[in-house]
């Protein structure tokens, strides 16, 4: 009999302890016998069933099981304290962290050999990251991590808007819940951020994303002229390239963004298909609000894998009426991969309808598969990710996990929203010379305060 199973039998007031199951996290956790059958981990704010924690035990010292009980009543909560979406952690990274290693991501690979960090033009890659490497990889999300709070499935009002459309997918594919619509950050960089995470499940790639994009744009720009001479005027190209750049902050009152002809041209940096979902009655209107863009100004045979496949095409839809924040579509970790059915594969954008043949590998019944089952792997994403924290390291002289915290705890809290990475990193390295930053021993939250050197002493 498990300890779990025979604590049912226990005394009510019994406490047990474990360890979050998350490997870069590891906190120790306590919880009452008789309590809930999930537990939110007070460290990195994911919820876990009882029976995936780790060296789960009765805690028997009084002190101990006093000392955590007077903890939460004084705090006055039952788990962890809340944290924003762009802090919630998996595997020991938040939304935030990997938003500020894409940049450096950009221009660096790592060393097969070494793990390190290397300077893409010094391994003969060019001058920065090409997405089109990316062509024929999906994130297929984990089942416990689906109801994880700003990484999991959306909660933007998404899942009622899509509910209809969300349906009929479920209905092709035996009734089973198999594309689910996630988090994305509403920043400013929703498109790429839904695209990134369609891609490998993180932010990592929003940044060279845009800078693809740019490039891709400026080089082939005769014949997106060409193309679209019908629907575009020739002084638009300006704003439309512009508008790519990571840095770019739209003038006061002008609605400019990424839309369509961004998302075409990222079909073309990606070598692969993106499908754009809207509501059903959405998808029936005349408004483009949903379109299959494909990759038509590269060759058929270079929109392939490995394995001479057709890249699969990846799915984002717009989560609201006001078609303003674009989320991504992902299936799901040792499922079936999710078919998109016929009725609901869009038209064409821009390009002949024909050329859908061309692009995607249609099933007989004219469905296709979303994304694909070629998934970066856990292990090499966080070997990457640790490679990239020692450049920010480098560059900035601060951790970028204490830089998203000092924008969770400092800014956000104190309702300062859409200030600039950078601003927040020299802030934060700003608060840690002068001994301005300081963490709770009970939360975890930071604080900037002002505290005299002779409070920091033996007694003070």
């Amino acid at each position: 009999m498990s300890l779990l199973q025979s604590s049912k039998k226990k005394d009510k007031r019994t406490i047990l302890s474990g360890t979050c199951p998350d490997p870069k996290c590891q906190a120790r956790l306590f919880f009452p016998a008789h309590g809930s059958v999930s537990i939110e981990c007070t460290e990195c704010g994911q919820r876990h069933e009882q029976r995936s924690l780790l060296d789960v035990e009765e805690v028997t010292d009084p002190d101990v099981v006093l000392h955590n009980l007077l903890r939460n009543a004084l705090l006055g909560v039952t788990g962890a304290p809340k944290k924003g979406t762009e802090l919630v952690k998996v595997l020991g990274l938040s939304n935030y962290h990997c938003k500020l290693l894409s940049p450096v991501l950009t221009r660096y690979g790592m060393d097969k050999q070494t793990g390190q960090a290397k300077l893409l033009r010094d391994m003969n890659q060019g001058e920065i990251f090409d997405c089109s490497l990316l062509g024929d990889r999906a994130f297929l999300i984990e089942p416990d991590h689906v109801s994880t709070m700003g990484y999991g499935k959306d909660r933007s009002g998404s899942l009622i808007y899509l509910h209809d459309t969300l349906e009929e997918v479920k209905k092709a594919n035996s009734s089973r819940e198999c594309l689910i619509p996630v988090h994305v950050d509403g920043d400013g960089h929703c498109l790429v951020h839904a695209v990134s995470r369609a891609l490998v499940g993180r932010e990592l790639f929003w940044h060279a994303l845009r800078e693809n994009l740019k490039q891709n744009f400026k080089q082939n720009l005769d014949r997106y002229k060409a193309l679209f001479q019908d629907f575009i005027d020739a002084a638009e190209w300006e704003d439309i390239i512009n508008e790519c750049d990571p840095l770019f902050i739209p003038p006061e009152g002008v609605p400019l963004g990424l839309r369509n002809i961004h998302i075409f041209g990222l079909a073309n940096v990606l070598h692969r298909p993106i499908i754009l979902l809207d509501s059903l009655s959405g998808m029936r209107s005349s408004g483009d609000y949903s379109a299959t863009f494909l990759p038509g100004l590269v060759a058929e045979e270079q929109c392939r894998g490995k394995d001479g496949k057709l890249n699969k095409p990846i799915c984002i839809a717009w989560s609201s009426s006001s078609r303003n924040h674009y989320i991504p579509l992902v299936g799901i970790k040792n499922s079936v991969l999710p078919k998109l059915p016929a009725r609901l594969l869009p038209k064409a954008w821009g390009i002949p309808q024909e050329l859908i043949r061309k692009y995607i590998k249609l099933e007989p019944d004219g469905s296709c598969v979303i994304g694909g089952d070629r998934s970066l792997q856990d292990k090499y994403l966080m070997r990457l990710v640790n490679a990239m924290e020692e450049v920010f390291m480098e560059k900035h002289s601060i951790h970028p996990s204490l830089v998203a915290d000092v924008h969770q705890y400092v800014y956000r809290r104190t309702g300062v929203i859409g200030i600039q990475p950078e601003e927040v990193t020299e802030a934060a390295k700003k608060s840690v010379m002068e001994n301005r930053l300081h963490r709770c021993l009970i939360c975890g939250a930071l604080s900037e305060l002002h505290v005299p050197p002779e409070w920091l002493v033996p007694g003070g």
